[in-house]
């Protein structure tokens, strides 16, 4: 991440800021929750004691919304839509310490939800207020992201030696620990020295000399080429020194501090170093000519963090008073000052991006620190007690140690998702290993142990007390010891197992074999059972087929006996008919009569009906009549009345008066009449319905008596037809029960037949199951054997696996212990190496002096034989040609000479440097191996 530092916060990000538009937060649509009418009212019962305008605790004032949303010491507290990262309610919800409100109860969970939901919805002031655009909290890793990974392989020691620089019983508090990014090896710091061990093997490379004292820090170069080690004598000295991993030699050491370093770096192209200590002083150096480039002077107590972005753009820095700071790398100008941590910072570390600073401080949080504005992203509990350190690893995660005695790992995010069993004491120092699947932790006592990150397990410890090579060698003849027992005891076990497996072969076979003869046996009693089978078919067919032949000819029996009884009932039945028919001709002509008879007297009174029904209505034609009369004599009079005089009106109403009662009289006859015609219509109507009936049940007893008598001659005809079938089925039954006693002496004689071939079929069966059995039990015991065929081939794998891993390992390790045995002895002559070196530089240091000396005497004499040439050449004006011949010869002598002359005090110059490289390293192996 590359910045244009004050420009790029003067105007940069202002157009990112003024681009931001309205976003609809998580649960639109419901009911606003805002700071105004909802969360005010429980910070002031909650909070305000604590957290107002006149008493802000840790700079946080809850008064008002602009207050709360700017936050306290420690940074923002309320992060819009992001809850994980609002450490506000981190604190009320109890997820973080110090829990609050402090000393009391935490606030009401349906409080809590309401302060949650308020945040999630976009922490809003009022009800007018509108939602912002959720902020990017930089949690997400975002490129470009600086690795450093070398393009060939990464590197790692050739060659260093294993004898510790001082030999001592019992290891001290791990100091320092760092891990290449990109190879298997771990640095651990010891007493003036930093031993190497591959993280995949546990195995010791080397051990790198530090005659400085102790290293406080350690760290890997970007690439993983070099390793820088700073440290010192507490009240004495201090300096920073860089390693090439794979000699392990120095290659350059800055600072002359007058106490030890405790926190340093190297920036990513290895142009500078930065170093700090109990002098509260920053200093950077160039690893050029070793000049000091910058002084800072801005912390209050000792230094005692310190890195470099992996972009190499920013300097973060931490002190034992909880200053943090982050400088701009080229200039070692102020570019932030984060402010939050409640104790000292112990350790800094860069995610890969460059986007994000963790912090681990002795007030237990691990804060999390985004590099545009330098503020808190995320902060979190990590270790009681207090945090000594945290690394990041190349995904983002982070690893931390601590005070509660554990290392933990954490997602980028800030949750825990791995933890280590307890050590004896507190935790010091954690590190990923180069892909991130393990980690190493050292602690206080120096124990050192190697973890599996995915499931925790230890795969095993590192020794923090480097063993000399006596050490080394009779470890590992103690364990070749072992190994050969093992080589010779797996080596047994192999050979058991190959003789239980031929067994187990053999068995096998031999199962085959048996299984194989009691199959061909059965074979045999199944093609013999097969031939009974068959004649047992033939004997079942003739039976079914006589017993069919039995069956069909009882059935024709059955037919005609059950034909004979159906024309005898025919003709029982036509008998009862015709009785029955006779019977009811003789009942329903007597009804008949009976119906002609009532059938006269309805008509008869239907007559007498109408002539009364005329008369009824003639006299209701003369009663109308006279009440129209009536109407028009009331109308004429009417007419009178209104046409008269005066005096006569009264003789014409009661005129009117005499008509309307006649009238009315009249009229009361006329609806008499009227319903007695009604009443006799009606009459007639029933008695013709009566007469019509009559006649239709005189018609239907007609009929009837006809279809009696007609189904009288049918009952007759059907009568002699049974008869005449009684007697044709009778003679049928004689025939079939004779063909059925032929039939059943067939039946009986098959069934003997059946019978014998079953008994046959049965004594084979018997035999074919004995053979079943038998092949059951063999197959059985095949199916067992087959099933541990496969335990025993896996039992006699892994055993000779066993014995040839245990082969090899006794072999590789007497290898080693060669070799081991070789490196001691080329350790034990290296001074005496080093001596007869320096002895042969100073012999050849000698002879070049002398090959210059008589070089040097040579140029003398030929700068004479020049000087007379010259002379020669102006007295000798008519020569001139035949002397600058010769005169050019003698420059060309002399060229020569001077080539020789200058490559001499080149080779003495090289010789010289050699021999005080030489001194130098004896001088080392004198004052470290004393």
């Amino acid at each position: 991440m590359r910045y244009c530092l004050p420009f790029l916060l003067l105007f940069g990000w202002t157009t990112f800021a003024t681009a931001a538009d309205d976003a609809k937060p998580a649960g639109d649509g419901g009911p606003k929750i805002t700071f105004d009418d909802h969360v005010r009212a429980i910070f002031r019962e909650h909070c305000f004691t604590c957290h107002n305008q006149n008493d802000a605790k840790g700079g946080l004032n809850l008064e008002s919304y602009g207050a709360a949303m700017e936050g306290g010491a420690s940074g923002e507290v309320v992060i819009e839509q992001d809850v994980e990262s609002s450490r506000l309610f981190a604190l009320i919800s109890g997820a973080e310490t110090p829990k609050m409100p402090p000393g009391s109860d935490l606030i009401a969970k349906e409080k809590q939800d309401l302060i949650q939901k308020w945040i999630e919805m976009g922490a809003l002031e009022n009800s007018g207020s509108k939602v912002k655009k959720k902020k990017n909290t930089g949690l997400a890793m975002s490129g470009p992201v600086n690795t450093g990974k070398p393009e060939g392989p990464a590197a790692m020691p050739e060659g260093l030696w294993k004898q510790p620089v001082m030999e001592l019983d019992g290891s001290g508090a791990i100091t320092a620990m760092a891990h290449s990014p990109w190879a298997p090896l771990v640095a651990i710091a010891g007493q003036k020295q930093i031993a190497l061990y591959n993280t995949d093997t546990l195995k010791l490379l080397g051990v790198i000399p530090y005659p400085q004292g102790i290293p406080y820090i350690l760290r890997f170069s970007r690439n993983g080429e070099l390793l820088m080690a700073g440290g010192g004598r507490g009240g004495y000295s201090g300096s920073v020194t860089l390693f090439d991993v794979k000699t392990g030699k120095p290659i350059v050491t800055v600072g002359d501090e007058y106490d030890v370093v405790l926190a340093a770096d190297v920036t990513p192209d290895h142009s500078q170093i930065a170093l700090g200590g109990p002098q509260r002083l920053i200093r950077i150096y160039s690893t050029t000519d070793g000049s000091l480039l910058y002084e800072v002077k801005k912390h209050t107590d000792w230094v005692t963090a310190l890195a470099y972005s992996p972009d190499g753009v920013l300097l973060a820095s931490g002190d034992r008073a909880n200053g943090l700071f982050v400088w701009e790398a080229d200039t070692a100008r102020e570019y932030l000052n984060l402010q939050g941590h409640k104790a000292g910072i112990n350790a800094v570390s860069w995610r890969s991006d460059s986007n994000v600073l963790a912090s681990a401080g002795a007030d237990n949080d691990i804060k999390m620190w985004e590099m545009v504005e330098g503020k808190n992203i995320k902060s979190f509990g990590a270790h009681g007690g207090g945090a000594e350190w945290v690394s990041f690893t190349h995904d983002g995660r982070m690893v931390t140690a601590g005070r509660d005695n554990v290392a933990k790992v954490w997602s980028g995010d800030g949750k825990e998702l791995k933890k280590t069993p307890g050590f004896s004491d507190m935790t010091l120092r954690s590190v990923f290993n180069h892909d991130g699947s393990k980690i190493v932790v050292g602690d206080w006592t120096g124990e050192i142990r190697v973890y599996n990150v995915e499931d925790m397990k230890e795969l095993g410890k590192l020794e923090a007390v480097t063993p000399t090579y006596d050490g080394l060698i009779t470890a590992l003849q103690t364990d070749i010891g072992t190994f050969d027992k093992a080589a010779a005891d797996t080596s047994g076990a192999a050979t058991a197992a190959k003789q239980a497996w031929d067994n187990h072969l053999a068995a096998i076979e031999k199962s085959k074999q048996g299984s194989a003869a009691a199959k061909a046996a059965m074979d045999a009693a199944n093609a013999q059972a097969e031939a009974v089978k068959k004649a047992l078919a033939d004997a079942e067919g003739k039976l079914k087929q006589h017993q069919q032949e039995v069956a069909a000819q009882d059935a024709d029996a059955k037919k005609w006996t059950a034909e004979i009884a159906k024309a005898q009932q025919a003709i029982d039945q036509a008998n009862a008919k015709l009785a029955n028919y006779s019977k009811q001709v003789e009942e329903k002509s007597s009804v008949m009569t009976a119906l002609k008879g009532a059938h006269a007297e309805h008509q008869k009174q239907l007559d007498e009906l109408k002539g009364g029904l005329a008369q009824k209505q003639q006299a209701q034609q003369v009663a109308m009549k006279k009440v129209a009369d009536l109407d028009a004599k009331l109308a004429e009079v009417t007419k009178q009345k209104e046409e008269a005089a005066d005096d006569q009106k009264e003789s014409k109403q009661k005129e009117i008066d005499t008509f309307t009662q006649e009238r009315t009289a009249a009229q009361a006859e006329v609806d008499k009449l009227a319903s007695e015609v009604k009443q006799s219509t009606e009459a007639v109507a029933a008695k013709e319905a009566e007469l019509n009936q009559a006649a239709e049940m005189i018609a239907a007893a007609e009929a009837e008596v006809k279809n009696l008598q007609a189904e009288s001659v049918k009952a007759s005809q059907e009568k002699a037809n049974f008869e005449t079938a009684l007697a044709a089925a009778a003679e049928s039954k004689k025939g079939a029960d004779a063909q059925k006693v032929t039939a059943e002496q067939a039946v009986a004689a098959a069934n003997k037949a059946r019978e014998e071939a079953a008994k046959q079929l049965a004594d084979q069966q018997n035999q074919i199951k004995k053979y079943a059995d038998e092949m059951n039990k063999l197959a059985e015991q095949l199916k067992k054997l087959e099933e541990g065929k496969a335990n025993l081939e896996k039992d006699l794998n892994e055993k000779t696996a066993a014995a040839q891993a245990s082969a090899e390992k006794a072999a590789a390790a007497k290898q080693e212990l060669e070799s081991l045995k070789q490196e001691q002895a080329d350790f034990a002559a290296y001074p005496a190496k080093i001596q007869a070196e320096q002895q042969a530089m100073l012999t050849g240091l000698k002879t070049q002096e002398q090959v210059l000396t008589e070089a040097q005497s040579q140029q003398a004499e030929l700068e004479k034989q020049m000087e007379a040439k010259l002379a020669e050449i102006a007295k000798l004006k008519a020569a001139l040609d035949k002397v600058m011949e010769e005169k050019s010869a003698v420059y060309a002598k002399l060229s020569e000479q001077k080539k020789k002359v200058e490559q001499g005090t080149d080779e003495m110059s090289t010789a010289q440097a050699k021999l005080e490289e030489l001194k130098r390293q004896l001088e080392l192996l004198q004052n470290v191996y004393q």
